[in-house]
């Protein structure tokens, strides 16, 4: 299992800095595979970035968005007994949990 984590941070100016991240997942097997035998969860990168404004010395405005591009991927994975929590209408005994979907939020910080 590979796992790549990038990022950086860049002030224009004294109020404004800009920054973004990049996060990169190799594939990998599920849990329960040990032999390796079924095939892999897929790779996956994930792309966020950041802003802040500084209004003054104890006011900063700053919005934030993750998986900027929505991507879409697994983060984990695990074979079980489907049947056992679902019913009996359900046979794929792979179980994977999907990864967080694009979010943003805007906010002021301050400071006292």
């Amino acid at each position: 299992d590979q796992l790549l984590k990038a990022g950086f941070r860049l002030a224009i100016g004294d109020s404004l800095s800009l920054g973004g991240e990049l996060l990169a997942g190799g594939a990998f097997h599920m849990r329960g595979d040990e032999g390796n035998d079924s095939a892999k969860i897929g790779d996956f990168s994930v792309v966020n970035i950041r802003g802040d404004y500084l209004l003054s010395d104890k006011l900063r405005l700053f919005l934030n968005i993750d998986n900027i591009f929505d991507a879409r991927y697994e983060s984990f994975g695990l074979f079980g007994a489907p049947e056992e929590v679902l019913g009996d209408q359900f046979t794929d005994s792979r179980f994977v949990s999907p990864g967080a979907p694009r979010a943003a939020w805007f906010g002021v910080q301050v400071e006292f």
